[in-house]
């Protein structure tokens, strides 16, 4: 009678065999389970999918975030006005680390960078976050005009009538402020001009960017003809301003006018010493 009852129909618990087309019951906890596993695999893969585009959907906000959503990022194009270690500044306003440096690129001082800068909203300083080194050249490719500019620029050498930037690019000792002697190393300030129909650059002027005074000052250490002043200024007799007959000793007091440079340790090197005794 049962075997009638459910002859050619299944039902959801029940399987037939091929050798005798009967039907089997499974037990209803079997099939519960069964059920049950399927609609965890099911969840579970919606899960992932849902978790999946969540995600996609967060990134694109934080990437549009970045690229236009902070009015506190910009770019800047600027020059390497100083550069020491592992830090520098540019534009003498922007500070920033080697670690920011895009490709590894070894940066010296009046390089054309470019730059994507952020401000501090408490102390508003600004900090470089990403930085691309540029040419080291002069940019002759502005539109040409009378117009004087200004250029920072690291000297590379020094010869007996000629200060050089590049190995290719130098001008006349002539030019150089009155009383500076530029050295290796020595940060100056280059005053320009392009001239409208042929391009050519006239140099004007060669200044140091930063200079100052110290009065009454020690010298702590001689080595040779290599001294420092006050263990932060460093001076060599080969390029300084002395008075005549006065050769510089380990611990002398001096007044010393001092140029910003960039030499081994040292961020200063004095252009003259003179004893404080002279003045007594």
């Amino acid at each position: 009678m049962e075997c009638d009852q459910h002859k050619g129909k299944l039902t959801s618990n029940t399987v037939t065999t091929a050798s005798t087309r009967r039907p089997l019951r499974l037990p209803l906890r079997f099939t519960i389970l069964t059920k049950n596993r399927g609609m965890s695999v099911l969840m579970n893969l919606l899960r992932r999918v849902w978790g999946f585009f969540q995600r996609r959907q967060e990134s694109s906000e934080d990437q549009a975030q970045q690229l236009g959503g902070s009015s506190k990022l910009k770019s800047i194009q600027g020059t390497i006005t100083s550069f020491y270690n592992d830090y520098g500044w540019i534009n003498e306003s922007i500070f920033f680390n080697s670690a920011v440096v895009m490709d590894d690129v070894p940066l010296t001082v009046g390089q054309k960078v470019t730059a994507l800068v952020e401000e501090d909203e408490a102390s508003h300083t600004l900090k470089a976050i990403n930085v691309k080194a540029g040419s080291h050249s002069f940019d002759f490719n502005d539109s040409p005009d009378l117009e004087t500019r200004v250029i920072t620029r690291c000297v590379t050498a020094v010869t007996q009538d000629a200060v050089y930037i590049s190995r290719e690019t130098g001008f006349s000792l002539r030019l150089v402020t009155k009383g500076f002697m530029p050295y290796t190393g020595d940060l100056i300030h280059v005053e320009y001009s392009i001239h409208p129909r042929t391009s050519n650059v006239s140099v004007h002027a060669v200044s140091a960017v930063n200079s100052k005074n110290m009065n009454e000052v020690c010298i702590t250490s001689m080595d040779g003809r290599i001294g420092v002043v006050e263990d932060s200024v460093f001076f060599t007799l080969d390029s300084l301003i002395l008075p005549s007959g006065y050769v510089p000793q380990e611990h002398d007091m001096v007044n010393v006018v001092a140029v910003e440079s960039i030499q081994f340790h040292y961020c200063w090197r004095a252009i003259s010493l003179t004893p404080v005794e002279m003045f007594i």
